[in-house]
């Protein structure tokens, strides 16, 4: 895993920005942990992730995985957190099962190829 990750407080919601490559499925947990760590210390409930630049491993079922590592390694806390997640144009089939995983398991997590509509979604 090869991953940068930074953070900074908005009017509305913390931002936090994502670039580089996860490899794998546990690379796709790491990841989720650094994620979380970033929203701990902020201590928010809307959050924009804006991870085009990211490159994310192939294959869906890693998803759903990483679905069951939320409900299996978070506090249930989390599914009161409203989540926009910006990923490119390339990952918008793994992107659009993740969040229909994430939805379906009670968690607000919404999945965008646009920097604005997740915007507009996460602060209306």
């Amino acid at each position: 895993m090869d991953i940068v990750i930074t953070s900074q407080n908005k009017t509305e919601y913390l931002l936090i920005e994502s670039k580089g490559h996860l490899l794998s499925k546990e690379d796709l947990f790491n990841h989720s942990h650094m994620i979380y760590e970033e929203i701990i210390k902020h201590a928010v409930e809307k959050i924009l992730i804006y991870e085009p630049e990211t490159h994310f491993p192939a294959g869906l079922s890693s998803y759903l995985d990483l679905v069951h590592h939320y409900i299996n390694n978070f506090p249930p806390e989390i599914r009161n957190l409203r989540i926009a997640v910006v990923t490119s144009h390339e990952y918008k089939e793994i992107a659009g099962f993740w969040e229909t995983a994430c939805v379906n398991r009670g968690y607000r997590y919404f999945a965008f190829t646009s920097f604005q509509d997740a915007h507009d979604w996460l602060i209306n």
